[in-house]
């Protein structure tokens, strides 16, 4: 089987894997958004595909957010928390929740980079006084990890973007990213952009660099 259908097979097999996982175990297969515990997670660029969501947003229990990108280009989920949801990753913010990706590389390059930024709309990006961040001033996950990149800088100023490097995910290849998402606000709505690209030479060097511990484990 040449080498670009057998990659685009098992894409294939990974997604429907995870699709009866999330039904078995109660979560919510979607195809465009889903709305789980209070937050709707919805596809915002054509590029990439949500496969399900599952969990509930604490330490103990965080959301498992399982995607495929299908080609290059920044890869967008628009995040919507309603406004009864509230801080569950025990911080000062008013909303807060624990998030791990798993994404599916459904391209056909492999990625050794892997960047993640806030934004409070496409193309305008979260900077220190929107209350949108990582866990700005909490310590709640940290450091953030991957299983696919070996080193991640936490940028905080002046956008919010983690930025994972020293790894390689390969064509049909899942890796996971785990973080968390805080905001000051009741009921924000905000995008949480992936750029798949070398990281850009304008972001400061200011970054808090951390060793990933241990490689990551999604039940």
């Amino acid at each position: 089987m040449p080498g670009i259908a057998r990659n685009h097979l098992i894409s294939w097999v990974l997604s429907a894997l995870t699709a009866l996982a999330i039904a078995l175990s109660g979560g919510a297969a979607v195809a465009g958004s889903v709305t789980l515990e209070g937050i709707t997670f919805s596809e915002a660029s054509d590029n990439l595909r949500i496969v399900g969501v599952s969990g509930k947003g604490t330490l103990e229990e965080p959301f498992i957010l399982r995607e495929e990108i299908l080609a290059p280009g920044d890869a967008i989920v628009e995040i919507q928390v309603n406004k009864s949801f509230g801080s569950r990753v025990q911080t000062f913010h008013q909303t807060g929740f624990a998030l791990v990706k798993q994404v599916v590389n459904g391209t056909r390059a492999g990625w050794e980079y892997f960047n993640i930024e806030l934004e409070k709309r496409p193309g305008v990006a979260s900077d220190y006084y929107d209350g949108l961040s990582f866990g700005q001033a909490a310590q709640v996950n940290r450091p953030f990890r991957s299983d696919g990149f070996a080193k991640v800088d936490d940028v905080l100023e002046p956008r919010d973007v983690i930025r994972f490097s020293h790894g390689r995910v390969a064509p049909g290849m899942t890796v996971n990213f785990v973080l968390s998402i805080t905001h000051t606000g009741l009921a924000p709505r905000f995008f949480l952009v992936q750029h798949v690209r070398q990281p850009a030479v304008s972001l400061p060097p200011r970054a808090v660099f951390a060793e990933v511990p241990a490689p990551v484990s999604v039940q």
